[in-house]
């Protein structure tokens, strides 16, 4: 009888883990999502165990097998590889991206096929699952090298070299260059986004087919992925971790809720039809920061920004140049020590800034910027950011973004958190602050 009421119980809490939670669209919460961002990655290109990396886990929220796809972006917004990951249901897997940009490998996944298979159920899903299914455009178990030609490749976009011979975009670049004699010497950096798709494919976000309204494309609707990561740096002893950034799918344009330009998530890559479905982010964010001044909080604090342009920016560009928007403005930036006294920034809202604009710490798509590179800041205060800024896009001046805050001490401790998020870029309308001189707190208009 003991053993039924366990099972009981179990049921039920799988039951309400992937149907009673709660969400609401515009809002950053933690919930089972149709898409997860991993804002910022960075990997160290040298074959050696102290090299920085990132891991991120994948989660399936749902009894039912889902495929989740992944795409890797550049620092500047360009995409250079993407892959399948199959999940049974309420399944969990880890990627580590030293994997990846140094050993040349991928997940291998599939129906009945699980590396490591634990003793109690070996090549099939767990107890509570449904049972395994094979989309008709999958291959299983799905490909775990990638061929050296192609590892080159994303090594050299993601460290600021060109696309090498043999590619479709070669001489051509995806990032700034970092002032290196070759990739193996520099730190891949650049973002992830995770979407839960119907089938198989070797189609980007951007591409005609990945997206159609209702989730009628290559990309699904269901809200079921979920999942965290870490920034790890053994060299410095340091990991911090967070929950990815968790973008729920609502309802269609077909049935009012969207409708043609408004503001989603993949929006700037489909006209600002909508058809993607997905809720956007922010564009303000309130932060705390350290300077480093005061013992034990010796080191100032790093923040994270990812950025829209609200363009569609994934060509690839000339070598030596930075590709407009970019370096991307910002409308305001407020410093605030812990007694409320202000220090405002000057910033421009357009880009790219104006010469004699310099402070643009959060320059581009994916930025891990210094808390000093704002300015001038107090021994501990907070951060005010409104990162909405004029980029010739179909939905100017608002501007999605997301921001965290990493926090280390005496070489010993280091902690990430998400930042505070002020609005979101549902909103229709927006004022333009051209020139930041009030010395209270901003307020956005309703």
């Amino acid at each position: 009888m003991k053993n039924w009421v366990l099972v009981g119980v179990v049921c039920g809490l799988l039951g309400m883990a992937a149907g009673s939670a709660h969400a609401e669209i515009g809002a950053i919460d933690a919930v089972p999502a149709a898409t997860l961002l991993l804002p910022y990655f960075e990997v160290g290109l040298e074959s050696c165990a102290e090299q920085p990396t990132t891991l991120f886990s994948v989660n399936n929220a749902s009894a039912a097998p889902v495929i989740a796809h992944v795409t890797l972006w550049t620092k500047l917004a360009r995409p250079t590889i993407d892959f399948d990951i199959y999940l049974t249901g309420y399944d969990v897997f880890t990627v580590n991206l030293a994997d990846l940009f140094i050993r040349g490998t991928l997940p291998q996944t599939g129906p009945n096929f699980d590396i490591g298979d634990d003793p109690i159920s070996p090549n099939a899903p767990g107890e509570f699952s449904d049972p395994d299914a094979a989309p008709p455009g999958c291959s299983f178990p799905l490909p775990s090298q990638i061929p050296a030609s192609l590892l080159q490749y994303i090594r050299n976009l993601h460290t600021g070299f060109p696309a090498p011979a043999g590619f479709d975009n070669a001489g051509l670049c995806g990032a700034q260059p970092q002032g290196l004699a070759t990739p193996a010497e520099g730190v891949a950096t650049g973002y992830i986004t995770i979407d839960v798709v119907n089938d198989c494919s070797l189609l980007f976000p951007g591409n005609p087919g990945y997206f159609a309204d209702e989730g009628t494309g290559i990309a699904a609707n269901d809200n079921v992925l979920w999942g965290d990561y870490f920034l790890a740096n053994p060299n410095e002893s340091f990991a911090q971790g967070d929950s990815l950034v968790h973008i729920e799918s609502m309802s269609s344009v077909r049935n009012g809720f969207w409708a043609p330009g408004d503001y989603t998530f993949y929006g700037r890559y489909l006209s600002f039809d909508a058809s993607d479905n997905r809720e956007p982010l922010a564009t303000t964010w309130a932060t705390r920061y350290f300077a480093g001044t005061v013992a034990p909080f010796d080191d100032d604090s790093d923040i994270i920004c990812w950025r829209d342009s609200g363009l569609d920016d994934s060509f690839f560009f000339d070598c030596g140049v930075t590709p407009s928007p970019y370096p991307l403005g910002q409308n305001q930036i407020v410093m605030f020590d812990e007694q409320e006294n202000p220090v405002v920034v000057e910033g421009s809202p357009f880009s790219p800034p104006p010469v004699g604009i310099t402070v643009v710490p959060c320059a581009c798509a994916t930025t891990r910027a210094n808390a000093n590179d704002f300015g001038a800041i107090f021994d501990f205060g907070w951060l005010y950011l409104n990162l909405n800024t004029s980029t010739g896009s179909l939905v100017d001046p608002i501007k999605q973004s997301f921001l965290t805050t990493i926090h280390s001490a005496s070489g010993l401790f280091s902690v990430g958190f998400q930042a505070v998020h002020l609005d979101s870029a549902l909103a229709k309308t927006f004022s333009v602050t051209s020139s930041p001189a009030d010395v209270n707190l901003p307020v956005e208009d309703d």
